[in-house]
């Protein structure tokens, strides 16, 4: 068990023995996956998938949460099979425009994804993303 493991499970047993939250910011999707009952995705500074850790890694509908999905090892895969990284570079902060800042990223870029950027939108309850394009985001085969 490592140290990070460690602090992660005192935490989690302090937040249930406290009635309190925990903000956990990382890029580690197991860690997530292990501690975390509601996860915000954010790309360029914002918020562009909210939802339960559940609606997040078995329904995404943003393409970069897909994206980061995919990214991922996962030990059902056949041993040498190569990792699906996120293409492309992430935007300049300093330079961005009105439209999706992933949209350069995306495979699922429209030209509305140049005009504007998407609002929040509900998918479920308790589940939002920003995308025009969310009911075209699928999860195939990868899971978390």
């Amino acid at each position: 068990v490592t140290i990070q493991a460690q602090i992660l499970e005192l935490m989690k047993d302090l937040t249930r023995k406290l009635g309190v939250a925990m903000i956990i910011i990382t890029h580690n999707l197991g860690v997530v996956a292990r501690y975390a009952d509601r996860v915000n995705v954010m790309y360029a500074g914002r918020i562009i998938e909210s939802g339960t850790a559940e609606q997040i890694y078995h329904n995404p509908k943003h393409p970069y949460t897909l994206a980061l999905l995919q990214s991922v090892p996962r030990f059902d895969h056949t041993r040498g099979e190569k990792l699906k990284p996120v293409g492309g570079q992430p935007p300049d902060l300093t330079k961005l425009d009105e439209g999706c800042s992933f949209r350069p990223r995306c495979a699922f870029a429209t030209a509305q994804c140049t005009q504007a950027k998407p609002p929040l939108e509900t998918i479920e309850e308790g589940h939002i993303s920003a995308c025009w394009e969310k009911g075209n985001v699928r999860l195939e085969e990868t899971a978390a």
